[in-house]
């Protein structure tokens, strides 16, 4: 069985703090936008929250960063029974994540496997439906330059072409770890779903546990820097996930 650890590192829990502070959707945005790291301490020292003690405090992966943590995730919860999906792309990244936790607390094998596949099937469904979005509202404002409808464009391709139209030149780092890894998961994802009995038998629970963590390098990480690229705030829950603690096998699997 796969386990989670309890705490992450130091420098690991002070990025989160950051990251929260700067990109998410908290309700202090218009106090700490434009702050650069060493305001941000400063802040939450003129708010009565010590920063080495947040910091201490943040390694818990179960404690909620104040004043800068919106911990509501893509639903709506409306009166009487329903919930509503505030936008697909999100909805789809809460149901990676709960793959991901199938994946992780399974006993089998073989189904920690099938999990893994449909996070990271959610995952890049999330992607998808985000830069689609993106695209729609970019051709509101623009005269349909983006031809969203057209289903032959690859997922890679809307990104290294998209992209620098959305933010008038800038383009994502394809040259570094984070771009290999996705683009190694994303060839995994579609081999899987062309061919969902893809077998599974001799792979490790160390092999699985490293293909969980390799999601926070890869396609999350990408889907964190576009986010940050196209100045978008995030949910609280994308953010973690660049930052989820290892994931280990407890015994000998």
């Amino acid at each position: 069985m796969l386990k989670v650890r309890v705490n992450v590192a130091e420098k690991q829990a002070k990025k989160l703090i950051f990251d929260l502070t700067k990109y998410s959707d908290h309700s202090n945005r218009e106090l700490t936008d434009g702050l650069k790291n060493k305001i941000i301490e400063q802040w939450f020292e003129e708010n009565k929250y010590p920063f080495k003690r947040l910091v201490s405090d943040t390694r818990n992966w179960n404690f909620t960063v104040p004043f800068v943590e919106n911990t509501m995730d893509s639903k709506v919860y409306i009166s009487g029974e329903g919930i509503l999906n505030v936008n697909d792309y999100q909805g789809e990244f809460d149901s990676a994540l709960a793959h991901r936790d199938v994946t992780i607390n399974n006993a089998d094998i073989a189904a920690g496997y099938a999990a893994y596949y449909a996070c990271i099937t959610k995952l890049f469904a999330s992607l998808t439906s985000y830069l689609s979005v993106k695209a729609e509202s970019y051709n509101i404002d623009n005269a349909d330059v983006i031809d969203n409808a057209n289903k032959s464009i690859s997922l890679e391709d809307k990104i290294s072409q998209w992209v620098p139209i959305f933010t008038a030149g800038k383009a994502l780092d394809m040259n570094n770890k984070s771009w290999a890894l996705f683009t190694a998961q994303l060839a995994e994802c579609n081999a899987h779903t062309s061919n969902s009995t893809v077998a599974t038998e001799g792979l490790s629970a160390k092999q699985l546990a490293a293909k969980v963590n390799d999601l926070r390098g890869g396609i999350i990480s990408i889907m964190y820097e576009l986010h940050v690229l196209l100045s978008d705030e995030m949910k609280s829950q994308l953010i973690r996930s660049v930052y989820f603690p290892d994931v280990y096998v407890s015994e000998a699997a």
